[in-house]
């Protein structure tokens, strides 16, 4: 029931429909995230330390490299981490 009415056949066949994709999308997230953080500690384990997973990511490639960004004077990476 929703609002004092029955759900429609065609309604419920289509919220099941989302409630699948939304299931799929979470586990998809969580794969992707498994896999970041496996990089990241094996690519940079100590900005993945010091930031996590998903902020050393971000930097490394606004950066353009973890070479890059090593050499960055502190003053940039604040920036970086402001666009």
């Amino acid at each position: 029931m929703s609002m004092g009415m029955d759900i429609s056949p065609v309604d419920l066949i289509n919220i099941q429909m989302f409630a699948v994709r939304v299931v799929a999308l979470v586990n998809y997230r969580k794969q992707i995230s498994q896999y970041l953080h496996t990089k990241m500690n094996s690519v940079a384990p100590n900005l993945t330390t010091l930031v996590g997973d998903q902020v050393g990511a971000r930097l490394i490639s606004k950066a353009g490299s973890l070479t890059s960004l090593a050499k960055y004077p502190a003053s940039t990476l604040q920036i970086l981490g402001m666009v």
